[in-house]
């Protein structure tokens, strides 16, 4: 044990020194905020659109500009979200009667000139209800207001309707009134407030948080063992030490690092989310995006067993491989099992209940973030997450074993690419 302690203090303390680590201390949480700030502000940026409505239905036009002009709110925002959440109408509308072939003509050349952003085309046909909506703009990513653009219609053709069978105007403007929907959630017995989209968006920080930290650090790891193996340092650490006790050294002392960091940044985003400039960004904190003390233990809980888990990986990767250049090749063994967990998160978020999502955060490779977006999402059964700690103790117990088979004879190896059956060989070696 003390001669663990010593090498995990040596790895730690030749961390935590490096310039390269308090410069990505500083730099990698304000890269984020910066890209997490800049997709928060730029709908706002971009301003409104100027678009022309025209339809041979004078009517069915002047509904569908007024329903696309009018400001709206909507409780529904994150992925699925169909209405502007900020109170402001995306588009610049002008209504133009007739949609003769020549119409259509002038108003591809406006497009293509880029007097307007684009054009909303109702075409009646005779014995339908509904028209047929083209929306033309210069490229498809104009089409960002689709969700919008689609409401206004649908809302533009139950006004008309409604006015043909002699309802009041102000009768189905009353009817026709967003409803404001106020989301609550279950806590303890009690109903509280909860905003789905900043909900989402707290979920995703946390897990990509994991992300990017158990990758960061697990590569790290691999390409430390091969640069090590490389200048042949272990061969005079190997004269005092046996591998086992360096490799758990180096995982110990790396995992420290990682924490030590991680620990600087949620102390930061708290003392941040009490001031007054995040209660002016952040609206009601870091509660308010889910964000709480118990999940805020849960991530240092699943930093440290997702790390070992894959950094004992890496340490069996950097040692068998000839050169640091060689560890590139396998980072998607470390990669790509996480991955799954990121792609999935608005299926885990809307179903963190579901016996395959229950499956998924019990599975070692992706328990430490499916079980942060099922933490996020649900009240997870207490069960459940002592169940998935101790397989996540009991895999990273059996990879550790694997891997230290394999560190205690690859560490040696020079000048040769092991093959998986030569690694075999090695962990079957007494």
């Amino acid at each position: 044990m003390n001669n663990i302690w010593l090498i995990a203090k040596r790895e730690y303390l030749e961390r935590v020194r490096s310039k390269a680590y308090r410069i990505s201390t500083l730099v990698i949480p304000l890269a984020m905020a910066g890209i997490f700030g800049i997709g928060a502000v730029s709908g706002r940026l971009s301003g409104s659109r100027s678009i022309v409505v025209t339809s041979d239905d004078p009517a069915l036009a002047a509904s569908a500009a007024t329903e696309l002009s009018e400001k709206r709110t909507s409780g529904a925002s994150g992925p699925g979200a169909r209405n502007s959440g900020d109170g402001e109408s995306p588009f610049h509308v002008e209504v133009r009667p007739g949609a003769s072939p020549a119409d259509i003509s002038a108003l591809n050349q406006e497009v293509e000139s880029k007097q307007i952003d684009g054009y909303l085309w109702l075409k009646t046909k005779p014995g339908a209800v509904q028209p047929e909506a083209i929306f033309v703009s210069a490229g498809s990513a104009d089409a960002i207001g689709q969700g919008r653009m689609t409401d206004a219609i649908e809302r533009a053709i139950v006004h008309n309707e409604l006015l043909k069978h002699g309802e009041a105007p102000v009768d189905i403007q009353t009817l026709l009134k967003p409803v404001d929907l106020k989301t609550m959630e279950v806590k303890a017995g009690q109903l509280v407030p909860a905003d789905s989209g900043k909900r989402f968006w707290g979920a995703y920080a946390m897990a990509f948080t994991l992300y990017f930290a158990v990758v960061f650090y697990g590569v790290n790891v691999a390409q430390s063992v091969a640069a090590e193996k490389t200048s042949r340092v272990f061969e005079v650490l190997l004269a005092s030490v046996e591998p086992e006790t360096l490799m758990t050294g180096k995982l110990l002392g790396v995992a420290a690092a990682g924490l030590t960091q991680m620990a600087i940044w949620i102390a930061a985003l708290l003392y941040f989310s009490a001031t007054s400039m995040a209660s002016t960004l952040m609206e009601g904190g870091l509660a308010a995006y889910g964000v709480t003390p118990i999940q805020l233990v849960f991530l240092f809980v699943y930093f440290i067993l997702g790390f070992f888990f894959y950094s004992a990986l890496s340490a069996a990767i950097g040692a068998a491989v000839n050169q640091e250049s060689d560890v590139q090749q396998f980072n998607m063994l470390i990669v790509l099992p996480q991955v799954i967990g990121i792609v999935m998160i608005v299926y885990v978020l809307r179903n963190p209940g579901a016996w395959p999502v229950v499956l998924l955060s019990l599975f070692p490779p992706v328990t430490h973030i499916v079980m942060m977006l099922r933490i996020a999402a649900m009240t997870v059964p207490w069960w459940q997450l002592g169940l998935s700690v101790v397989i996540m103790l009991a895999s990273i117990r059996a990879l550790l074993w694997l891997a230290s088979r394999i560190y205690r004879v690859g560490i040696l190896m020079y000048g040769k690419q092991a093959t998986v059956p030569e690694i075999m060989r090695w962990i079957r070696y007494k």
